[in-house]
């Protein structure tokens, strides 16, 4: 064996080390995050159904994560699917209801659907078209030289 070989095999030693070291650093890192913080949040039905039931009504994300006890981001995490789906629900029936007051009569209702839904909008139209005899506006610029 002469010296290059020894210093390959010491080098393999170390590296073979040092992946030892750094396996068993993230088994302590896992092993001590796990113990940090608060327990992982589990969604249930009952859960659910209550974001679900909160969101339909237009309850803030913030004000529904406090209910449940939870933060925002975990309530986003967790439960996406009930907060658009109650979301989206509370917004079609609303604009059931809309339509509805739209199609009986309701002016208000109507131009406001227009409005939003058609892209109507009111309009002002200023005109500027000269004297009252109908002849070209008149422009005098003063300079103040004479």
């Amino acid at each position: 064996m002469n010296m290059e070989d020894i210093n390959n095999n010491q080098a393999e030693e170390i590296t073979a080390q040092e992946e030892e070291l750094i396996i068993e650093s993230e088994l302590d890192e896992n092993e001590n995050h796990s113990q940090k913080g608060r327990p992982p949040h589990l969604p249930n039905a009952d859960t659910r159904k209550q974001v679900y039931e909160l969101s339909s009504v237009g309850t803030t994300y913030e004000d529904i994560a406090k209910v449940i006890g939870i933060s925002h981001d975990t309530l986003t995490k967790y439960y996406r699917p009930e907060l658009d789906r109650g979301r989206i629900d509370a917004n079609a029936i609303i604009a059931g209801t809309l339509f509805k007051q739209a199609q009986e009569g309701n002016t208000s209702a109507a131009i406001f659907w227009l409005k939003t839904r058609a892209q109507w909008k009111e309009t002002q139209k200023h005109e500027h078209g000269g004297d009252l005899d109908g002849s070209p506006i008149q422009v005098k610029v003063i300079t103040g030289i004479e």
